[in-house]
């Protein structure tokens, strides 16, 4: 299956999930026997990861096995296509500007549908923080037939780099569920700014929102269907949710670094907390909290729960069970390791 094919599949929306994820699969396994970088399903390569000031830039090995996330994969490189198309028309006669940070070993948001969107006005920048990571790019590039002045790839942290003028489009998808280890947000903050007016950045908005919820019931649901309707488990599970304790949307994140908080104790910075109060249930401790995540990626192309592995719910074990009129603190503390903290508070 050479590469136009595989990207034709993947945007093809008639085509079943057993078809794309057999496409996906042929896309690994051909970048991984081109570059010899195999995905590493454990992410049980902490040697090889970088930590960085703002989060951890998973490992190649790791950031190939992403790939093999079908309908996140699926989802983003559709989106990705879309924006394009919809630029293209923003910005008729211009050259599109676009750079995808945290491209990883395979560029696999891009790399599929590169040679239905070329020849053409476009000039595309691959970043990564891993020098393998490029290398691998590269020579993928070349063995696809993609090289030239149009491709360029660039070694730097994403939330430190600066383009050379303004960007129409910014593909920068690094995180887990909950926003949690990787630096997504600082990402976003360096980035965003960097567009034209009516660019477009990718993925446009994401929400987290705690809930109570019956994890088990829910995981029985979602093993037993032939295909994930985020809205049909809400709906026949016990969930009760509580409040949005963060939305990531790009035109805001920078505002929202300038007035990051010093935490309680002084050794991390945090956004702008929100309060979640319990409900009274005679039924509360039958529940657990949980950490929810919606992406919207590009119009109509999104990723709700349990639709991937970064939209999984995050069990919030510190706050079991949970008690009926408790009062928490959350916040989401940026650094070396982003996470949500809770801080619980009296009761009012």
């Amino acid at each position: 299956m050479d590469i136009n094919t595989i990207g034709s599949t993947i945007l093809d929306e008639s085509n079943s999930p057993r078809v794309l994820k057999k496409t996906l699969d042929a896309f690994v396994v051909a970048c991984g026997e081109i570059t010899d970088i195999r995905p590493d399903r454990g992410f049980n390569a902490w040697s090889e990861d970088s930590l960085l000031d703002n989060g951890v830039a998973i490992n190649p090995q790791a950031a190939a096995y992403c790939a093999m996330d079908y309908d996140r994969s699926v989802a983003f490189i559709r989106g990705v296509y879309a924006a394009i198309s919809t630029l293209k028309m923003r910005f008729p006669g211009a050259p599109l500007e676009i750079l995808y940070a945290g491209c990883g070993p395979f560029a696999t948001l891009l790399l599929p549908i590169l040679g239905l969107l070329l020849p053409g006005d476009l000039r595309f920048y691959l970043l990564d923080f891993h020098q393998r990571s490029l290398d691998s790019v590269t020579r993928l590039l070349d063995q696809f037939g993609f090289c030239g002045d149009a491709i360029r790839t660039v070694r730097a942290d994403a939330c430190s780099y600066k383009h050379n003028g303004k960007l129409h489009l910014i593909i920068s998808e690094a995180m887990q569920k909950s926003l949690e280890q990787e630096p997504q947000f600082a990402m976003t903050a360096n980035l965003a700014p960097q567009l034209f007016p009516a660019g477009v950045f990718i993925p446009q908005r994401i929400d987290v929102s705690m809930c109570l919820a019956d994890l088990n019931y829910e995981k029985e649901l979602v093993g037993q269907a032939e295909k994930i309707d985020s809205d049909a488990v809400a709906k026949s599970a016990k969930r009760y949710p509580l409040k949005t304790v963060f939305t990531l949307l790009p035109e805001e994140a920078f505002d929202q670094m300038q007035f990051a908080l010093i935490s309680a104790d002084g050794l991390r910075v945090e956004l702008e907390p929100v309060i979640v109060v319990f409900p009274e249930r005679d039924d509360i401790a039958e529940f657990d909290v949980a950490m929810f995540t919606h992406i919207v990626i590009f119009g109509r192309y999104r990723l709700r729960d349990y639709e991937s592995q970064i939209t999984l719910p995050l069990k919030c074990h510190e706050l079991s069970p949970p008690v009926g009129g408790a009062r928490y603190r959350v916040s989401y503390q940026l650094g070396g390791y982003p996470m949500f903290q809770f801080e619980r508070l009296e009761s009012a």
